[in-house]
């Protein structure tokens, strides 16, 4: 591995996944300062056509030769989430700083396996767990943290929208199966889970179920409930879709022993401390310019499914992705960062994939299941 202790070196990355990958991460890196030198997808004419459309000067389907080449510093991880334990594996044993997608693994056993791997070979490890930049999640995690509302009680998380709502939608073919770990509760319960972690501790035990809310042509849920507790004493709901047809339903609450916090529709941050209401104000350098993706890329990239041209106009992502690159190149340039929200690292992916497999297992058997906190502390 390079010597990387200069400050404000260019730093060379791979990014593997042409979907995800190109849509958010590769202008995200951009603005965070890396170099975005090779796209790595698997059709030859796909991931050519998105490099063009994404400015990426180097298109390939060959990973090793892409791991081989030492002017790549770091590999961004954007693939279905089946296939990440096999090129991050590959990427730390080449010696690249490696940021992985949600959800990390989709077993425990390979969560581990990663984490070890970094730490064995010494990389720099992340998960793309862009939410902890977004302004009113980090402004809700430091209030808790801060203890304004005293000791978290209850936590309600609702998350609801339509967008594959109805038989006629259409989703990418992984995303449609569950056995390539497909649907809605794999797509987003990792993301629920890290937010929650990082503001009221971590998960105790979980009580899970999923399905479908409108009819689809394929087996994968679009729909979950999760009932937990946290080692620490709270209770709490985790209700999501996007199969429910009607206007969007956004909230996240939690209450504590001296008052509440809560994001309006809005995105407006409140604050109850058991006398009068508030509003929550984020940090200043949290809130910027979007950075949108130029028009042209984006209709370089979309996809005709119903999910994919959704998330192609999802913009607002790329502001907190770009966060997260940030964080990502100051560790990997030796810096030290003490503000709020840190780094989230394979450490996270496990502790994170720990509550997903209890999930997991809860749905399978209907009962409630513990999660498994050594791995968590290991």
């Amino acid at each position: 591995m390079k010597d990387v202790n200069t400050p404000n070196r260019s730093l060379g990355v791979a990014v593997v996944g042409t979907g995800w990958g190109c849509l958010t991460h590769v202008p995200a890196l951009r603005a965070a300062g890396f170099d975005v030198r090779t796209l790595v997808g698997t059709d030859p004419e796909r991931t050519s056509q998105r490099a063009i459309a994404s400015d990426v000067p180097q298109a390939s389907t060959d990973l090793d030769r892409v791991l081989a080449d030492a002017s790549i510093d770091a590999v961004v991880v954007a693939t279905p989430p089946e296939t990440h334990v096999d090129v991050v594996l590959a990427a730390v044993a080449a010696g690249k700083h490696v940021l992985c997608e949600k959800p990390f693994a989709t077993t425990l056993t390979d969560a581990i396996r990663m984490r070890d791997a970094a730490r064995s070979n010494g990389v720099v490890h992340a998960v793309g767990h862009e939410f902890r930049w977004q302004p009113h999640m980090a402004a809700t995690a430091q209030t808790i943290r801060s203890g304004a509302i005293g000791d978290p009680t209850l936590v309600t998380h609702v998350r609801i929208n339509g967008i594959i709502a109805g038989p006629q939608a259409s989703a990418p073919g992984w995303f449609q199966k569950t056995e390539n770990f497909g649907g809605w509760p794999n797509a987003e319960i990792q993301h629920v889970v890290d937010e929650i972690r990082m503001s009221v501790g971590e998960f105790a035990t979980v009580t899970a179920m999923e399905g479908q809310v409108t009819k689809h042509d394929w087996d994968a849920p679009e729909t979950f409930l999760v009932q937990f507790t946290t080692v620490d004493g709270a209770m709490g709901t985790i209700q999501s879709s996007i199969g429910a047809y009607g206007p969007m339903v956004n909230l996240q609450r939690v209450t504590g022993t001296a008052g509440s916090v809560w994001t309006a529709m809005d995105g407006t941050v409140m604050m109850h401390d058991g006398t009068s209401e508030r509003i929550v104000e984020p940090r200043a350098d949290l809130v910027g310019d979007p950075s949108d993706m130029p028009t042209r890329q984006a209709e370089g990239i979309a996809s005709s499914n119903t999910l994919s041209a959704a998330l192609s106009g999802a913009t607002r992502f790329i502001r907190p992705t770009q966060l997260l690159h940030e964080a990502f190149r100051d560790r990997i340039l030796g810096r030290e960062r003490t503000e709020w929200p840190p780094l989230p690292t394979f450490d996270d992916g496990v502790a994170n994939t720990a509550v997903h497999a209890a999930i997991r297992r809860s749905v399978e058997t209907n009962l409630p299941q513990t999660v498994d906190a050594a791995v968590v502390v290991a």
